[in-house]
């Protein structure tokens, strides 16, 4: 899919950023045919696994967060920690079936 910048959306630009700036953002501005995800060509089980992973990735790092001492954590962010516990716990018993 190719998307074609129109002089409007140029001009407009160009005040926003400067003509030189402008013109180096449009050149490093890459069109592609392709899907922008490799992931795509991957059998779907491999996808879902590897959302999870993300998924898993964030909340331990939400709860890595929360346990922090150097800093003090307001009570509301605190309340929070046991539903992230629960979503860390659940996504990780869904890769291990998944992953079997």
């Amino acid at each position: 899919m190719l998307t074609e910048i129109t002089p409007i959306q140029v001009r407009y630009k160009e005040a926003e950023f400067g003509t030189d700036e402008l013109a180096e953002a449009i050149e490093s501005v890459a069109f592609l045919d392709e899907p922008l995800f490799e992931e795509a060509q991957q059998p779907l089980q491999v996808q879902v696994v590897d959302k999870l992973a993300d998924m898993l990735f964030a909340s331990d790092m939400v709860l890595d967060m929360l346990r922090d001492e150097r800093n003090r954590i307001p009570p509301h962010l605190l309340a929070v920690e046991p539903q992230v516990r629960r979503l860390y716990d659940e996504v990780n018993d869904l890769m291990k079936k998944l992953a079997d």
